[in-house]
């Protein structure tokens, strides 16, 4: 008898304790941070440090960025791009915490003919962005987290005449779809893109029947959307036009991030001043807002999905 209610005491010591690990466990923090458009000018590495002294107050695990990190490069030659790399990676170095980059439009090297550089440049598009900030690696790629499956997607395409849209190519969407073969149906997942998937700021802007341009918005959404057919697509982080939204389709949280740099350092953009989004994560749920970083520092949306 003794042993039996020794045994029993013991199980449920041991589920007290592993419940308690499980709830700790798949809780965490992460921000998005996207338009920062580092750059000497503007007092922009000075707003860009005092943002990221503010997310390293929240301690979140990690953050991810959303696309245009520097100010910028289309249009500029090899000196000042890497000057702005190097201001970036600099600057970047005060999170105390991992930071997963998104490539932005004003990552791409010369691709604009008025920067005078050429396609044969060794650094040309976006070869100087993955080496300064991927190692060498693609710019697209997925990590765990607490069960969660993060992916970072590279969402900007060229034209011939070398101006930027909206896209996910070919050999990244076979990529994409290896990738989420190794997912499990029921794993919560999360998406970083720079330019959005889905958006209603034209039609709020300009009328219902109003679309995006190809430079607003990925072209090939759909086929991008069917890749996550019967996978559990929770959470989709946007950036580009610097505003905030949330789009709910299903079980799908289409969130366009604001903009670290507001109006490109010059105060708030259609309403929406500085700030990024801080999301928390309770087992496969999220509660998300908007966090601004100015003096008056306060959320300007606050939005539950738990």
């Amino acid at each position: 008898m003794r042993n039996r209610l020794y045994l029993l005491l013991t199980l449920l010591i041991f589920t007290i304790l592993f419940s308690g690990c499980q709830t700790v466990d798949d809780q965490f923090r992460f921000v998005f941070m996207t338009d920062i458009h580092v750059q000497p000018e503007q007092l922009a590495v000075e707003g860009f440090t005092s943002a990221i002294e503010k997310v390293n107050q929240l301690k979140p695990d990690f953050v991810i960025t959303g696309g245009d990190l520097i100010m910028d490069a289309l249009g500029q030659g090899e000196e000042r791009s890497l000057m702005l790399y190097e201001l970036y990676k600099n600057t970047q170095r005060n999170f105390t915490m991992p930071v997963y980059n998104t490539i932005g439009n004003h990552e791409v090297f010369g691709l604009y003919k008025e920067s005078g550089i050429s396609p044969d440049h060794p650094q040309y598009g976006k070869k100087m962005y993955i080496e300064l900030l991927r190692d060498g690696q693609p710019p697209y790629y997925a990590f765990d987290h607490k069960g969660w499956h993060f992916i970072v997607l590279d969402a900007i395409g060229f034209t011939a005449e070398r101006r930027y849209y909206g896209h996910i190519d070919r050999v990244q969407m076979d990529w994409l779809r290896q990738d989420l073969a190794g997912v499990a149906p029921a794993t919560p997942i999360a998406i970083s893109l720079h330019i959005p998937l889905i958006s209603v700021m034209a039609q709020i802007q300009e009328g219902s029947n109003t679309p995006l341009s190809p430079g607003l918005a990925v072209v090939n959404s759909r086929q991008v959307l069917d890749a996550f057919k019967d996978r559990n697509l929770r959470l989709v982080l946007q950036g580009h036009l610097h505003i905030v939204e949330e789009i709910v389709f299903r079980n799908t949280h289409f969130i366009t991030g604001g903009a670290v740099c507001g109006a490109w350092w010059s105060g708030a953009h259609e309403g929406f001043p500085e700030g990024y989004v801080v999301v928390d994560v309770k087992g496969g749920d999220f509660d998300w807002h908007y966090q601004t970083y100015s003096t008056n520092a306060g959320h300007i949306s606050n939005n539950s999905a738990l």
